[in-house]
């Protein structure tokens, strides 16, 4: 059974109609940051799924139009980057796996596949049909970043586990 895999971030964007530059920071409704540039981009960071993000935006731009002293409007909103994690059921061999994707490749594979432990520890896998990029790390950790839909994380998360289950150590 493949883990659920856990978004641990979402980043949108949006943009304001009036120019601003500043950082708010909210715990509530939603735990997110709001970085609101000069040119009216707002970058919303730190919600755990794409309808946090769409509320968190919509909160953040309350805030400056109650601030202003003319009413603020939001268009173009866009999820830019949904990041999730999930694990292993232990360690992988990332010196074999590299070899065999090298090799004989997955079909959901691109040509790119990149492992140096001497520069970084973990395994950069990028997909076919796909802007994401996947991390495997040797503890059995992975990390799936460059997805813009939550669904397009569990569409790779099902595509690489069981290729990459196969070196798992300890299972």
């Amino acid at each position: 059974m493949i883990p659920k895999a856990i978004i641990q971030n979402v980043v949108s964007t949006a943009q304001l109609f009036d120019k601003n530059t500043l950082i708010i920071r909210i715990q509530q409704p939603i735990r997110s940051t709001a970085l609101v540039f000069s040119n009216g981009r707002i970058v919303c960071v730190g919600t755990k799924s794409v309808k946090d993000s769409e509320i968190a935006i919509g909160h953040f731009v309350d805030i400056i139009s109650s601030a202003s002293s003319l009413p603020i409007r939001m268009r173009g909103f866009k999820i830019q980057n949904v990041v999730s994690s999930f694990a292993f059921p232990g360690h992988i061999n990332l010196p074999a796996l590299y070899d065999t994707m090298r090799i004989a490749p997955p079909t959901w594979l691109a040509k790119h596949i990149s492992y140096n432990p001497e520069f970084f520890p973990g395994m950069c896998l990028r997909l076919v049909d796909f802007r994401t990029v996947v991390l495997v790390f040797t503890t059995g950790k992975c990390i799936i970043t460059g997805a813009r839909t939550e669904e397009e994380i569990f569409i790779v998360q099902n595509k690489i586990y069981n290729s990459i289950l196969m070196f798992c150590k300890n299972q």
